[in-house]
């Protein structure tokens, strides 16, 4: 056989495997899928259960001065100097742009636009923490779902390697399409006409070799501190 008839036939086959993809997608549904686990009696429970089995940590306080000082006390055990974090607006901790003021712990700049980017993220590579706020937790699986945009970068959530998130009981749905019903709900149909991307974080950064060894931390945070506030949000 020709060169020619064997690129022809792999031309045929192409098309006509293209076609009956198209017309499998257009068939499937694209429903969210149902809850993969039964309902639990309380959500907080769940989702702190999740997370922790795997490796992250969840703390759960009773309001926002709680909330600040177990900030507080990663920061010390972190010896942070420097921080990445969404706008201070954007995760709405009363009390926070104290604490870092008081422990002298910086915000480092992400605006990050037009030449120099390289040089740039050098600078903020001794930025060791990132705080950011969620926009939902979900608790049958123990994940994060943010929302990126003006004064959320996103950037900050995947640079440092310690993630610090505020999250508040009142944030947390069962499961993922309870998440992106609750952000429909507030944003419009369509979740992407501000924002670049939906980011959905379940645990640590993993990765393995083709061995399965896994290992910590190589494309994301190796930590996930979880501040639960179990009340409704202070005035701001």
């Amino acid at each position: 056989m020709s060169r020619d008839q064997i690129l022809s036939n792999l031309r045929t086959s192409l098309a006509s495997s293209r076609s009956w993809l198209a017309g499998e997608a257009q068939g499937a549904s694209h429903d969210i899928p149902p809850y993969v686990l039964p309902p639990a009696d309380n959500l907080a429970d769940q989702f702190t259960a999740e997370l922790r089995s795997l490796s992250g940590q969840v703390y759960r306080v009773g309001d926002d001065a709680g909330a600040v000082g177990q900030i507080g006390a990663i920061l010390a055990e972190k010896g942070a100097s420097q921080v990445i974090a969404w706008d201070m607006r954007e995760i709405g901790l009363a009390g926070l742009p104290q604490l870092l003021a008081a422990r002298g712990v910086a915000l480092a700049a992400t605006d990050i636009q037009g030449g120099g980017r390289h040089d740039r993220l050098q600078e903020l590579e001794p930025a060791s923490i990132c705080i950011s706020g969620v926009e939902a937790g979900i608790a049958e699986s123990g994940s994060l779902l943010l929302r990126h945009g003006p004064g959320r970068p996103r950037l900050a959530s995947l640079l440092a390697p310690y993630h610090i998130a505020v999250l508040r009981s009142s944030q947390l749905v069962r499961g993922l399409g309870d998440a992106l019903a609750q952000a429909r709900s507030r944003y419009g149909d369509d979740i992407f006409t501000a924002t670049s991307n939906l980011t959905l974080i379940t645990g640590p950064s993993r990765t393995a070799d083709i061995e399965m060894t896994l290992s910590l931390g190589i494309h994301g945070p190796q930590e996930i501190h979880v501040v639960l506030i179990e009340q409704a949000a202070a005035a701001r």
